[in-house]
């Protein structure tokens, strides 16, 4: 044990922000303040120089609007103002001026897009995030647990089907035996049989796991193993099934208080369907309008210049074709999915994706939205797009904690600020993933140690959002990179330690009232030890959600409410001491806990 004096926890000035000046080298002169709610009114405030006379900056982006406040002086050296927010949805972006020409900025760490980026910092506007507090992503989503399945790789039915396709693109297609790894380079050619009956078949090894929300990456007829490149929207890839196959898993997960998403690949089509192959053939054709033909017939946009993706241009006839009355949206809806997860919405405008969810959340306020964009995607969640987003930001951070490339106080830095550029509603809705069918896997992440994989779970289960694992996560497959993670469910071979583990964090999880949907305060914050921790709190019900990756054991006391009775760890790894008022916890090395009332 450290010879430390642990830290103790009390209510009172929350430690992250303790941390963030810290990190700032004692500078933190300004915290933008939560998202809010259209037409609000929200405080500004600032440290600065007596006779600094700060003015802010602000401009909506939506409208191309900029103007100037000035700020006053209330106590020495501390200056604040008043603002009216935007009547519609946005993000508010802002800075100070001073006097002196000082412009004050904020300070904050760079995310990563396509890889995660460690210790790198920036400058950058502040911004607050303006959401209508009337669209509201749906209610079901409170506690949910998603699991993600790329169809192919999951579990088989009928093995027969893996052959109802063609070539791919000119090359011959492989039929690999179970369990082989992933074709190397990937060529979207091998297919191991997965289909949707299979998921069927397992529905009750999912509701055993804990599931509640499947999300299914493409199951339209498309010519790769992957199906990002639709050959025809309004049919269910052969390899996979039919459209019965669908409507049978659909209602048979339902039964099992298991809701279904789809993934809406509306950007592109492949260069086989008959919407491309119309336009390449005939000028007048009623698809020729649906894509950019620089020098018709063969030189067009593809989507990042691949050629066999041909890019839609969002003409009103696009719309109509996918959500217009009987378009592909709304078709597949009426098979009873849950929502949409919808591919690269970066490549489309903004403009595209508030008209449809226009259209499609029209008196269905019970559709789930989720966006793929691994930025900062604040913008998606005011309500007039998403519900949520792939939540990348969320799983970089966390991967960087238990992998010893983030200090807690680095930690807890990201995840304020996240916190801070979400609006609550879609907070609690967030897809927050650790990995998915795009990364590498989780336990190749954490370079095969089971307890850092078993640590970044338990840091993921008990924050607010929606959690999604990625399917094998919790059977122990690895992946060195996008394709290879794509490999088969290892069926009667799963690695039975961490197939336990998330049953009981899972299971606890969704026990919990506060742990499914309680707010969030961070209690712990120890760079020397690595320790990191926050409670959850819902009504009279509180976890202490404790963390530490380092190679030592880290300690702390917290003060627990009185007379409520024995606390026990959910997870079964931490012996908290009472003593008094006070729970003094020792979290071992590579480890984590979820403190709780014992029940009487």
């Amino acid at each position: 044990m450290s010879e430390r004096r642990p830290p103790i926890w009390e209510p009172g000035p929350l430690p992250g922000l303790a941390a963030a000046r810290r990190l700032r080298g004692g500078s933190l002169p300004h915290v933008p303040p939560p998202a809010s709610t259209v037409s609000s009114r929200i405080r500004l405030e600032l440290e600065a120089p007596a006779d600094s006379q700060p003015e802010a900056i602000l401009t909506d982006p939506l409208r191309e609007t900029s103007w100037r406040v000035a700020l006053a002086e209330r106590e020495a050296g501390r200056w604040w103002v008043e603002v009216q927010l935007p009547h519609g949805p946005t993000v508010l972006r802002y800075h100070f001026e001073l006097s002196d020409g000082t412009v004050i900025r904020e300070r904050r760490q760079l995310e990563g897009i396509v890889e995660p980026l460690y210790g790198v910092w920036d400058e950058r506007d502040f911004q607050v995030a303006v959401y209508d507090p009337l669209s509201l992503p749906p209610a079901w989503t409170h506690g949910a647990v998603a699991y993600q399945i790329f169809a192919d790789r999951f579990a088989v039915a009928d093995p027969s089907r893996v052959r109802n396709g063609g070539d791919v693109y000119g090359q011959e297609a492989l039929y690999p035996p179970w369990g082989e790894r992933p074709e190397r380079p990937p060529m979207g050619r091998d297919f191991f049989g997965g289909d949707l009956a299979g998921i069927t078949a397992r529905l009750d090894y999912l509701t055993e796991l804990g599931v509640s929300c499947l999300y299914l990456t493409p199951v339209f007829a498309g010519r790769t193993n992957h199906r990002y490149d639709a050959v025809d929207y309004f049919r269910i890839d052969p390899r996979l099934g039919d459209e019965a196959d669908l409507r049978s898993l659909v209602a048979e997960a339902e039964a099992r208080g298991i809701r279904v998403v789809l993934d809406g690949v509306f950007n592109h089509c492949s260069k086989e369907s008959p919407y491309f192959r119309q336009a390449q053939a005939d000028r007048t054709a009623a698809t020729y309008q649906w894509f950019d033909f620089q020098e018709w017939p063969d030189r067009y946009t593809g989507w990042v210049d691949v050629p066999y993706l041909p890019e839609f241009v969002e003409c009103p006839e696009v719309e109509e074709f996918f959500f217009g009355e009987g378009g592909v949206a709304r078709y597949w809806l009426d098979t009873g999915i849950a929502g949409w997860r919808l591919d690269v919405t970066p490549w489309m405008s903004d403009g595209f994706w508030r008209r449809f969810r226009r259209a499609i959340r029209d008196g269905r306020d019970d559709l789930y939205l989720v966006a793929e964009d691994w930025g900062d995607a604040t913008h998606r969640l005011v309500g007039d797009s998403f519900d949520a987003t792939m939540n990348y930001r969320f799983g970089y951070s966390v991967a960087g904690y238990v992998n010893g490339k983030l200090s807690p106080s680095e930690l807890d830095d990201r995840l304020q600020t996240l916190r801070r550029d979400t609006p609550e509603p879609a907070f609690h809705a967030q897809l927050n993933l650790l990995d998915s069918h795009d990364t590498p896997r989780l336990l190749t992440i954490c370079d095969g140690d089971r307890r850092r994989v078993m640590l970044a779970a338990a840091l993921q289960l008990a924050y607010p959002g929606v959690p999604m694992v990625y399917y094998g996560d919790e059977a122990g497959l690895e992946g060195e990179n996008a394709e290879d993670s794509r490999r088969t469910y290892p069926w009667g071979e799963e690695d039975q330690q961490l197939m336990a583990f998330y049953r009981n964090a899972i299971r606890a999880r969704r026990a919990s009232a506060a742990l499914s949907e309680g707010d969030v305060e961070t209690v712990w914050i120890d760079d020397a030890t690595s320790g990191y921790g926050f409670a959850r709190c819902h009504g009279d019900d509180m976890v202490f959600a404790l963390f530490n990756p380092g190679e030592e054991p880290a300690e702390i006391v917290l003060r627990r409410p009185p007379g409520l009775g024995t606390w026990l760890d959910l997870l079964g790894q931490l012996k908290p001491a009472i003593v008094g008022e006070r729970l003094h916890v020792v979290v071992p090395p590579l480890s984590a806990g979820w403190l709780s009332l014992a029940p009487r």
